[in-house]
């Protein structure tokens, strides 16, 4: 409810109303005029109804700064040659999924920090497409050994995602077995050995993503079995600086070691849909800040 005593005047609006329902009903609920405004990453408009949202005439569509990561993490007690690992990356053509899948909406980086990030280094090219460097004979693949691949079947743009990518993987001789299941299932593989490959959507905090990245990266029974003295002492100096261009250089050093032991990759960083009634005045769907203003919010019937 609105205060009618708030400092900085009283808001336009009375009250709002949050309801809490399945992506799927918010494609209708915008077209009927029920739902006025979606939020980026507080909503989940799945991918197959972006086209149609941006077809309402009653709704502008606003996409989001680039936050959610499509995370593949790999368990390298069950993949430890690194040049495998770097062979998975060299033959999957992000740039191509995120066009097809995504509408280009989002972005290809190497490791944790995306374009969002005050700390984000952009001089760190993503690893092209080239499967000429997938050099599985140098770390002694043999092709018979099968990955065990999961995916969250909940997110349908990623499954279509991982059959692009086992068809590219088997181009280059890795056989991949996809194992589609629910979130709870997935959550219970995680951090276990009985996976190779897992991949779930992660949203990394853009200020200080360390609490994160040092347990997926923590060694024993963290979802990917890695640790690097290098990346570790890079993590540790991150939380004794308050100095924002020391703090870049080091998240830099954590997310340049990744990209060469690949104990994780990003497959594309989701800028999400999100959608505001033409009705609405002062209000515009955003990752931050979505509320700051909303005194300033109005509906013009």
């Amino acid at each position: 409810e609105a205060n009618k005593d708030y400092w900085k005047g009283a808001p336009k609006i009375d009250k709002l109303n949050i309801k809490i329902v399945d992506g799927s009903q918010l494609y209708a609920g915008l077209q009927s005029g029920e739902i006025d405004i979606t939020q980026q990453t507080m909503s989940d408009i799945p991918q197959e109804d972006y086209e149609s949202v941006e077809a309402l005439d009653n709704v502008e569509v606003v996409y989001g700064s680039p936050v959610t990561n499509q995370s593949v993490f790999i368990q390298t007690k069950n993949v430890p040659d690194v040049k495998v690992r770097q062979a998975m990356l060299y033959a999957i053509d992000r740039q191509q999924i995120l066009e097809e899948l995504l509408n280009g909406h989002g972005e290809i980086v190497d490791g944790f920090l995306s374009s969002a990030s005050p700390f984000y280094d952009d001089s760190l090219t993503p690893i092209s497409y080239d499967p000429e460097k997938a050099l599985l004979e140098e770390a002694g693949w043999d092709g018979s050994q099968t990955i065990r691949f999961y995916v969250n079947s909940g997110d349908s743009t990623f499954v279509n995602a991982a059959s692009i990518i086992a068809a590219e993987w088997a181009a280059v001789g890795i056989k991949a077995e996809i194992q589609t299941v629910d979130f709870a299932t997935l959550m219970s593989v995680a951090g276990t050995e009985d996976y190779d490959v897992l991949a779930v959507q992660y949203t990394y905090a853009p200020v200080d993503p360390y609490p994160d990245v040092a347990w997926l990266l923590g060694g024993e029974g963290s979802w990917t079995g890695y640790s690097d003295d290098t990346l570790n002492d890079a993590l540790t100096k991150s939380q004794l600086t308050s100095d924002p261009e020391e703090t870049k250089e080091l998240f830099s050093v954590v997310d340049k070691k990744v990209q060469e032991d690949v104990p994780m990759f990003s497959a594309y960083v989701i800028s999400a849909q999100g959608a505001v009634s033409k009705r609405i005045t002062g209000a515009a769907p955003s990752v931050y800040g979505f509320f700051n203003d909303v005194r300033n919010w109005d509906v013009v019937e």
